[in-house]
Parts: C-alpha cells; sequence; structure tokens
C-alpha cells in the first residue's frame, strides 16, 4: 500500500484489531488467518483503488486546476465544506470515520 493519507499507522491498527478479533473468534491458526484476509482484504483494495486516484491528496489537484497561477487564500479556491466532505469520504473509505469506529 503507498503511504497516503496516514495509511501506514491507521492500517497497522485496524489490521491488528482485525487480527485479534480473528484470534479471539478462531480455533486454528489457518481459520484465523482466513477470517482475518476475509476481514480485511476488501477494505483494503478499496483504499488502494482511492489511492490510486491521490486519496485524500485529490484536494490539492483540485486546487491546481482551479488556480494555476496561485491563489491568496484557500477558501477562495475550496471552500471549507468541500474539504471537509473530501476528507469524511476518504477517512470512510480508510475504515477511520466517526461512525465506523463507534460501532466497534
Amino acid at each position: 500500500m503507498y503511504p497516503i493519507g496516514s495509511n501506514g499507522a491507521s492500517q497497522a491498527i485496524l489490521d491488528a484489531d482485525a487480527l485479534g478479533m480473528a484470534v479471539m473468534k478462531e480455533q486454528d491458526t489457518e481459520a484465523t488467518l482466513m477470517a482475518y484476509e476475509q476481514a480485511r482484504l476488501a477494505p483494503t483494495a478499496n483504499i488502494v483503488s482511492s489511492n490510486r486516484e491521490n486519496g485524500p491528496e485529490h484536494v490539492m489537484q483540485i486546487v491546481e486546476e482551479r488556480a494555476p497561477n496561485g491563489f491568496g487564500h484557500l477558501h477562495d479556491v475550496i471552500s471549507r465544506k468541500e474539504l471537509e466532505d473530501f476528507a469524511n469520504s476518504y477517512k470512510k473509505i480508510a475504515g477511520f470515520d466517526r461512525q465506523t469506529l463507534n460501532t466497534k
């Protein structure tokens, strides 16, 4: 996984959580690893796919496109709501949005 959006640390924590849950639920090593893989494969693939589009850093590309000659204030180019929406969307993809974490 390419390290975009603090993925090294955050995904390691989510991996550890998924592995710990699998260890507690399964009886043998093979079943544990299969449960872990099943829990993490799709979420990790979604993050990798999003990162191919620059993940959370996609915002910088949008700002560059909207203001190729620079700008005086960021919010003249992109609204606070747009920034929050981008951040919240990525948090959801990466698995560390508030709702996902609070339901665990």
